[in-house]
């Protein structure tokens, strides 16, 4: 019993970190006047300032997640994970979906 206790929190010690997300950060082309949260891509998006921050269940950038947080909180200045970020040509597609 103790030694099936021992092996269950040495494999979740292992696959924690598989389990974790990656950190994504979306910078606003205009700050936002105080800390705002939303919700975007299954996940709980934090500003402060020019800067949201999230954590994600997926590892590279795409439009498809940065549209979805554009249309929450507005024009995006960048949209980056841990592994990279958008070139030019997708951030300005991203952008699209903002209302003017």
């Amino acid at each position: 019993m103790i030694r099936t206790s021992i092996l269950g929190a040495c494999a979740l010690f292992v696959a924690g970190p598989a389990l974790a997300g990656t950190l994504f950060t979306a910078n606003l082309s205009e700050p936002v006047a105080e800390r705002t949260t939303f919700v975007a891509n299954s996940a709980v998006w934090t500003c402060v300032d020019n800067t949201c921050v999230a954590e994600l269940d997926r590892r590279s950038p795409t439009v498809r997640s940065c549209k979805k947080v554009a249309e929450e909180i507005g024009s995006l200045a960048s949209f980056s994970s841990e592994r990279g970020e958008l070139d030019e040509a997708d951030l300005a597609r991203c952008n699209e979906v903002v209302d003017d």
